[in-house]
């Protein structure tokens, strides 16, 4: 800070503005803080396509089960297959009704699968009937 003499009077000269320096730090901080905030970004949205999935897995299951419930009477077996509908077409079901220790009573399986990226998921429903 330096002073100037100015009609009889001692004024303050005051420096404005921002180094060079300051201004290349603030901007790196920006640039660390927006890629940060991208790769948030693109892992909540495949976290939420991943909730999805299985929400709707979850609502095929539970109608299969409901189907193969109301089929009477149950019998041991296993068997398989794919979604007629085409928005489904990714996802299979696997059932598998068992018997249990139990007289009269029966475990049904439903599980549906599909593929995330390069692993298979799963949704599995169990009921005793």
């Amino acid at each position: 800070m330096t002073s100037v003499k100015g009609q009889g009077s001692w004024v303050r000269e005051t420096q404005q503005g921002f180094t060079l320096l300051e201004v290349m730090v603030a901007v790196v901080i920006m640039a660390i803080v927006m890629v940060s905030l991208l790769g948030l970004k693109n892992r909540s949205m495949k976290d939420v396509m991943l909730a999805e999935r299985i929400t709707t897995a979850t609502l095929l299951a539970k109608g299969k089960m409901v189907e193969t419930i109301s089929k009477s009477p149950l019998l041991p077996a296993e068997d398989e297959g794919e979604f007629e509908e085409e928005e489904f077409k990714e996802y299979v079901w696997k059932r598998t009704i068992s018997l249990t220790p139990f007289a009269n009573v029966m475990e049904v399986r439903v599980a549906v699968l599909w593929k995330e990226g390069e692993r298979e998921e799963k949704v599995e429903l169990v009921s005793y009937e």
